[in-house]
């Protein structure tokens, strides 16, 4: 079978997709979820469960947090906490060993959901806005977390990766943001957040191409949701934007090309 060409489409457009269920999640798939503990993360822990789902969902403290627990309870047997620090590459080759110590068996899916949006700066710090000037400290924290994490991620859990059929593949599914596309930059600033977002579109468009034979890659943008990560502002709930990355993923099958697309359905320009 040949590779599925990328899917592309020009600057100041969002087409629609078409989201036909051709890789449904249910009981069949056993899902990790990279940052489940808050916000979008634990709404996709919800809804894989209530799909039925195996789920495993990772937590960076020692200590699963309450409402994660509260939910390991109702799903004793389906729901599986793993302590992985992103931050940690050490930590990240220990969650996989500990992944595989578990003897589930092979992962269908993986969301990275994990990531950070530190304190807006400024190129200047000057009158385009309150932030201060960019750091370098900031930069390299953001990119740490938001593009070489889910690379490390990738290359400790692809292995433990595993297709159900010859169609459908094995998924992973990247967080990634709007702001990182590159032809829809038309305000500036968030130096820090819109680059460590390009820079993980092209890793994953490279473990796209590197993985063909393997496993399928989706690029998604939440929408402007209503989280932690953004004091509670935004235009969405959890919900609706979980629910409509969902849909995007259980269109990528085997013949599907890699792409960038919201939780609308809406395909993204890079």
């Amino acid at each position: 079978m040949d590779f599925p060409n990328a899917i592309s489409v020009s600057p100041g457009t969002s087409p629609v997709e078409d989201q036909p269920k051709l890789n449904p999640i249910d009981s069949t798939c056993t899902v990790l979820i990279v940052g489940a503990t808050r916000g979008i993360g634990l709404e996709f822990v919800k809804q894989c469960l209530s799909k039925g789902s195996t789920v495993i969902g990772t937590h960076r403290s020692e200590e699963m947090p309450t409402e994660f627990q509260s939910l390991q309870a109702e799903f004793p047997k389906t729901l599986i906490g793993l302590q992985m620090d992103v931050s940690s590459e050490q930590s990240i080759q220990d969650a996989s060993m500990a992944f595989k110590a578990k003897d589930i068996g092979s992962i269908s899916h993986i969301i990275h959901n994990a990531g950070i949006y530190l304190p807006e700066t400024s190129f200047d710090g000057k009158s385009r806005g309150p932030p201060p000037t960019v750091t370098k400290e900031v930069m390299l924290k953001t990119f740490e977390i938001n593009a070489i994490a889910p690379l490390l991620v990738a290359q400790h859990f692809v292995p433990l990766m595993g297709k159900r059929n010859k169609l459908l593949y094995p998924i992973i599914a990247f967080m990634s943001s709007k702001v990182g596309s590159v032809d829809d930059n038309g305000s500036g600033g968030a130096y820090a957040y819109r680059s460590s977002k390009s820079a993980l579109n092209n890793i994953a468009k490279s473990i796209s191409n590197d993985l063909a034979d393997e496993i399928r890659v989706v690029l998604l943008h939440p929408g402007y949701v209503r989280t932690d990560m953004t004091s509670g502002k935004g235009f969405i709930d959890v919900d609706e934007s979980a629910s409509g990355l969902l849909n995007a993923i259980e269109a990528t099958d085997a013949n599907t090309g890699f792409r960038f697309v919201d939780f609308k359905a809406n395909l993204i320009p890079w």
